[in-house]
C-alpha cells in the first residue's frame, strides 16, 4: 500500500549561487520553457510497503502524459495489494509480466516467493531495472529484466519452457497494441498457464474491444473485483482455450 511521495524535482534554491550569493551565468535561465520541461522531465519517488518490505518506486518524466510505462498507475497498487493477500499460489511459481513499467507488481510477485521475469519496451528498461535491483534485495528467486515489444520478433525472445503465471498490470491503453498483446500473451501460455491481467476500465469502447478480441483467444475463468477499487478496477483470471 502507498506510503508517501517524494517529489525529486530539483528546486530554485538548488540553482549554482555565485560567491555573493547571486545567480552565476552558468544557473538555469528560468523561462516558460525550462520551466514547462522541469515539470516535463521531473522524477518523484512512490513508498510501498507490501510483504513486510519497503519498496520505493522511482517514477520518470511525470509531466509527460506520453511517458506511459515510467509512471505508477492506479492498478498496479491495488494489484499488488491482491496479489499479497494469497489468493494466488506464487512461492517457487515461474511467472512473466508484460508491460512490468516501474515494476511494483513484478517486485511484488518476486517478494512473495515467485521466479519472475520483469519485461517491457526497451526504452522502459532504463527506469525498470534499477527498481527492481534495489526493491528485491535478498529474494530466493532473483528476478530478471527483458526488454520485450508486443507482437515483435516472439521468437527470439529467450522465454521459458513453461509459465505458471503470466500478468499485467493496465496493459490495455491503445487500440493498436491489442493484437500483439494477445499474440504475445499466447506464445507465453501453454494449457497449464494461468493468465492474470489487472486494469482500469477508463474507456468502455476500447475496453470492450480489447476484452472481445482477448475472449476469442482465452476463456476468462475469473472476473474478480479489486478491492476498494469498486467496478472500475478488474483482474481478469484466463487460461488458453
Amino acid at each position: 500500500m502507498p506510503i508517501e511521495t517524494e517529489d525529486t524535482t530539483t528546486s530554485s534554491e538548488d540553482t549554482p549561487n555565485g560567491a555573493d550569493g547571486e545567480i552565476s551565468e552558468d544557473a538555469v535561465v528560468w523561462t516558460k520553457e525550462t520551466i514547462y520541461e522541469m515539470m516535463r522531465s521531473r522524477s518523484r519517488d512512490q513508498n510501498f510497503h507490501f510483504v513486510g518490505r519497503d519498496i520505493v518506486i522511482t517514477e520518470r518524466n511525470v509531466g509527460d502524459m506520453t511517458a506511459i510505462g515510467t509512471k505508477l498507475w492506479t492498478t498496479a497498487d491495488v494489484f499488488s495489494q491482491y496479489l499479497e493477500s494469497g489468493v494466488f499460489p506464487l512461492k517457487d511459481k515461474k511467472v512473466i509480466e508484460l508491460g512490468s513499467g516501474t515494476g511494483l507488481v513484478g517486485i511484488v510477485t518476486s517478494l512473495l516467493g515467485a521466479d519472475v521475469t520483469l519485461t517491457d519496451l526497451p526504452d522502459i528498461i532504463y527506469n525498470l531495472e534499477p527498481n527492481v535491483a534495489i526493491n528485491t534485495r535478498g529474494v530466493e528467486h532473483p528476478p530478471t529484466v527483458c526488454p520485450l515489444a508486443w507482437g515483435v520478433d516472439l521468437q527470439a525472445f529467450p522465454k521459458a519452457a513453461h509459465y505458471d503465471y503470466v500478468i499485467g498490470s493496465d496493459l490495455v491503453y491503445d487500440a493498436e497494441v491489442f493484437e500483439g498483446l494477445i499474440q504475445t500473451i499466447k506464445y507465453l501460455s501453454d494449457s497449464k498457464t494461468t493468465i492474470l491481467l489487472g486494469f482500469h476500465l477508463r474507456v468502455p469502447d476500447r475496453d470492450l474491444k480489447f476484452l472481445n478480441m482477448f475472449t476469442k483467444e482465452f476463456n476468462v475463468v475469473k472476473e474478480h473485483e479489486l478491492p476498494n477499487q469498486g467496478k472500475a478496477v478488474r483482474l481478469y483470471e484466463a487460461r488458453t482455450k
